[in-house]
């Protein structure tokens, strides 16, 4: 009996070292964890104060100068940096202190340099104004000689074109459509295109193609067009001719007529260009 007695005494010795070990670990983890945890609010508490004593911003190195040898720039994010970028570009004129790159304000470490914007101001208002002067220069002139026909007289315009001058530089014939256009002008002669070239005074036709037909069997050609389109917009080289003759294909009494009560203006091309005397 006293054996078992000193027995469970000797195992009463060991639970109570074993328990008291084992406290001993607890508190000394315990007070670990609670250091580390102090730690760490210091030093978060330390890094958020110095962030905002420091208001968010960052140093660029600069070139120098008076006072400090840093510039601070301040990075705006977000929408205060749009609006930022928007009211930071500088006028025509300015002179602005720039970051060497696209971006205004970056990274820590560049450059920083004076750029004076050296682009010209646009003055558009003498050119406007210029501009404004030559329309109605040109409204004038088209009110007071307008070009405005009929399908059928621009047709016929470009037919006798055509026929009479198919085989000359362009010039030559817009000099066709230019007395046919002084004609029209005329009080002499009818007030149509039409009328003008199918005229037909005491049953002398006035164009040659209309009496033998080749008015009709014409095919325009594109240079007619652009002639015709030159003459309609104003390109006048007739010096106010009303009449032209090919003497060369002419009948004799006629090439008499132009001679004897018509004045000879100038000859270009096959053609020779006559007015009244």
């Amino acid at each position: 009996m006293k054996v078992e007695k000193d027995l469970r005494e000797a195992d009463g010795v060991q639970d109570e070292r074993r328990n008291g070990k084992t406290g001993g670990n607890s508190a000394r983890s315990f007070a670990v964890l609670t250091l580390c945890a102090v730690l760490a609010m210091v030093i978060s508490l330390g890094t958020r104060t110095f962030a905002e004593s420091e208001g968010g911003r960052v140093y660029a190195a600069s070139d120098g100068g008076e006072g400090s040898p840093y510039e601070e720039v301040t990075v705006p994010t977000g929408i205060a940096g749009v609006v930022s970028g928007v009211t930071d570009t500088p006028l025509s004129g300015s002179t602005v202190t720039r970051i060497g790159s696209s971006c205004e304000q970056v990274i820590v470490g560049q450059r920083v340099q004076k750029v004076t914007n050296t682009a010209a101001d646009l003055n558009v208002s003498s050119s406007m104004e210029n501009k404004v002067n030559e329309l109605d220069a040109r409204s004038i002139t088209l009110a007071e000689n307008p070009t405005l026909m009929s399908d059928e007289d621009y047709d016929t315009l470009l037919r006798i074109v055509e026929a009479e001058a198919g085989s000359e530089d362009i010039k030559g014939r817009i000099l066709v459509a230019n007395v046919i256009m002084n004609r029209v002008k005329s009080e002499d002669f009818p007030n149509t295109v039409t009328e003008v070239v199918w005229d037909n005074s005491d049953g002398v036709p006035q164009f040659s193609p209309t009496y033998d037909g080749r008015i009709n069997e014409v095919a325009v050609s594109d240079e007619t067009r652009e002639a015709v389109k030159q003459a309609l917009k104003g390109t006048d080289y007739s010096e106010g001719a009303l009449f032209f003759i090919q003497k060369s294909a002419a009948e004799e009494h006629n090439v008499e007529w132009f001679e004897k009560d018509l004045k000879r203006l100038f000859k270009y091309g096959v053609h020779e260009f006559y007015t009244y005397k």
